[in-house]
């Protein structure tokens, strides 16, 4: 017998299995989740009967849902959901049909492979109306934050965020405790673990991360050869994507000096997800590249798809920000050094372009025309715009103006000019191209949601800030154009994710949306502090060809311990979540409510509190509704949003020695490092 409290009332019936299960294909030890229809009686008028019951109570369910109690509607769809005993699922997902369907097609306008592959673009859209609430809900959490883009009539139907994302996670931590460690479970666990990061609740999606990819790698699904038992094309390709789905999360979100990658690359030598996801034959196809191709296939350039070469530039920035926050090693060899880490960087990148099929380079690709004219490119379009930020960011972090100076410190006398010089061109280079695709997509009225992006667009702002104070009128003019057109993409993104609101709304200053990883003092602390410091930069002249005399690392530009401090926390992503530490240690010492950039965030209830909650059930942070009104467009100027004490806003004043650069490096047409 099962029993169904709903609305108070309590409905008792027979529930048996259906018999003779077929096959699921799945690999040992990760259970397929059981058919809906199998916790309904077995005649088939008796099931209908008990359908159409069900249906009624969830309509009646949906109109008084505003006025019932709503402190255990977690408990209430996790006791639904799940039976404790046998681990059985019932229907219970209390959401219309055609909502689920709208948050569907906002997914894959707004999320799908920007940049994550977590589903199956056709699957999705196939079983949109049966989706198992392992992964409804995490959905609807994860896109009810674009609220925005639903339509008047189903606007109406959307749940309060922070009561979704407390259902979702209950019902995650039930089918965890069960040990269903399924297909839809791992599916769920990372839109929760994409949503954890997004709001700055760092310490909470690397848990995520990490025991997800564990349960992979248990069963071999991060190797070419635990696909073999999978049935069917369609299996392989969702149990793929939703491994390189956690693997570039791994990275994306790995920098930090806190927090290291779970699994190395050499790990994951299962295929790419298949460019053609609709391929009907057998097997993992041969066509499909991997991350480490045989010397066979190294210089070739081959087309694995516009997803593959995303993987790979994630597998770089994985080892480049485990390179940028990696503790000083004076026995390490200097990076213009070939074998040093810096020279293995370098080659990576360069070896990626040689992976990089023509007809994904930028001017093949005409972005700008097919955005406007091609609707249905538009999939392929923000995919392609991922790839474009992440490449052109690698070169950017990698010659950070406070990255080269931090790792050059410790190499005493004797440091290659032209490494200085170099670094200093990739940087500019880079970090304009970054600002040049954040004006074509606002030409264009085409956007990208994930915060990943926004952290990308702050570390080229950090660059942009250097040149902004050139002694050369038109160079800081120009560099403070695009440090705005940066700062105004981020503002955008904060009318919907709490780690870059937070930052908005502290200071009411536009230089701290850019960094949305930064509590806001730090940044206008820094900026202030610049007159102090001058710039980053060494050199002084453009490259000419003429070997100049060598600095030494006391030459170097230097900074007071408590600003370099305050530029690690800059690039930091894990600063994102200040009471990681204090919600492990210090939690029963604290305020009830503990005050992180201004927003309250509520510590976790303790097994004494009145309300039952799952261990991990709780939502941390109760975000505010996403803004009604639209993102300022990037090219807008930001001046309003400056204070009188604004420290750039006027460069003449400032007479810092600042290097220039050649014109075409910083105002010139096309490059040849350009994709």
């Amino acid at each position: 017998m099962r029993t169904m409290p709903r609305l108070g009332q309590r409905c008792s019936y027979n529930a048996r299995r259906a018999a003779n299960r077929a096959a699921s294909g799945a690999p040992l030890g990760l259970d397929q989740p059981h058919a809906l229809d199998d916790a309904l009686p077995g005649s088939a008028p008796n099931a209908q009967q008990f359908r159409r019951i069900e249906q009624r109570l969830d309509t009646i369910t949906t109109l008084l849902q505003e006025r019932l109690p709503t402190s255990s509607a977690g408990d209430r769809a996790s006791e639904r959901t799940v039976n404790s005993s046998s681990g059985e699922r019932m229907p219970c997902v209390p959401f219309q049909p055609e909502y689920i369907r709208s948050q569907v097609e906002v997914y894959l306008d707004h999320f799908y492979d920007q940049p994550y592959c977590v589903f199956s673009r056709d699957k999705l859209i196939k079983d949109a109306g049966k989706l198992p609430s392992e992964v409804v809900f995490p959905l609807i959490a994860l896109t009810s934050r674009l609220a925005s883009k639903v339509s008047g009539d189903l606007r109406l139907s959307a749940p309060n965020t922070a009561d979704c994302t407390n259902m979702a996670w209950n019902i995650l931590s039930n089918n965890y405790r069960t040990g269903n460690l399924g297909l839809p479970f791992l599916q769920g666990t990372f839109l929760m673990a994409q949503l954890d990061l997004s709001d700055g609740r760092s310490d909470r999606g690397y848990n995520s991360v990490a025991l997800a990819l564990r349960a992979l790698q248990s069963v071999g699904l991060t190797r070419s050869d635990g696909y073999t038992s999978l049935q069917t094309t369609a299996d392989q390709e969702d149990w793929k994507r939703i491994t390189w789905a956690f693997f570039m999360l791994d990275r994306n979100y790995n920098a930090s000096r806190t927090y290291s990658i779970c699994l190395s690359d050499k790990h994951f030598t299962l295929p790419f997800p298949s460019p053609n996801a609709s391929a009907t034959d057998r097997g993992c196809s041969s066509s499909c590249g991997r991350l480490y191709d045989g010397p066979g296939k190294l210089g070739k350039n081959g087309d694995d798809g516009i997803l593959a070469c995303l993987i790979r530039l994630s597998s770089i920035w994985g080892k480049l920000t485990e390179y940028v926050f990696e503790p000083s090693d004076e026995d390490k060899c200097p990076p213009w050094q070939s074998g040093s880490t810096w020279a293995g960087l370098e080659s990576d990148w360069m070896q990626f372009q040689t992976q990089f099929a023509d007809t994904h380079r930028y001017m093949n690709v005409d972005f700008c025309r097919r955005a406007r004219e091609e609707p249905g490119s538009r999939a392929y379009l923000s995919t392609w715009l991922c790839v474009q930020f992440l490449f052109h960011s690698l070169q950017a972090l990698l010659h950070h103006p406070f990255v080269i100076m931090s790792k050059l410190r410790q190499y005493g006398r004797n440091i290659p000019s032209t490494f200085l010089q170099k670094s200093f061109e990739s940087s500019v280079i880079h970090s304009r191209w970054i600002a040049r695709f954040v004006r074509e997509m606002d030409e264009v009225d085409f956007k990208l949601y994930d915060p990943f992006i926004g952290y990308l667009c702050a570390i080229a702002a950090t660059i942009q800030l250097e040149h902004s104070q050139s002694k050369k009128q038109q160079v800081a003019r120009l560099a403070k154009n695009d440090y705005e057109t940066l700062v105004a993409f981020v503002t955008g993104l904060s009318a919907y994710w709490g780690n870059m609101g937070v930052l908005v709304g502290e200071l009411e200053l536009a230089i701290v949306a850019v960094l949305m990883i930064l509590q806001a003092d730090r940044l206008k602390e820094i900026a202030e502090r610049r007159k102090g410091y001058g710039s980053l930069y060494h050199n002084q002249e453009e490259f000419s060809g003429i070997l100049p005399c060598m600095p030494a690392s006391s030459d170097l530009p230097r900074m007071s311990a408590e600003d370099e401090r305050l530029m690690w926390d800059i690039l930091d992503f894990g600063t994102s979540c200040s009471f990681a530490k204090a919600s492990i240690f210090d939690a029963s010492s604290s305020s009830p409510d503990h005050q992180m950039g201004g927003v309250s965030v509520p510590w976790p209830l303790d097994d004494s509190s009145p309300a039952r909650h799952d261990a991990v059930g709780e939502v941390m942070v109760d975000l505010p509704r996403p803004r009604t009104q639209e993102p300022r467009p990037a090219t807008d100027s930001l001046d309003h949003c400056l204070p009188s004490e604004w420290p750039i806003s006027n460069t003449d004043e400032l007479g810092l020695a600042m290097p220039d650069a050649a014109e075409w490096l910083l105002f010139g047409g096309y490059l040849p490092e350009q994709l």
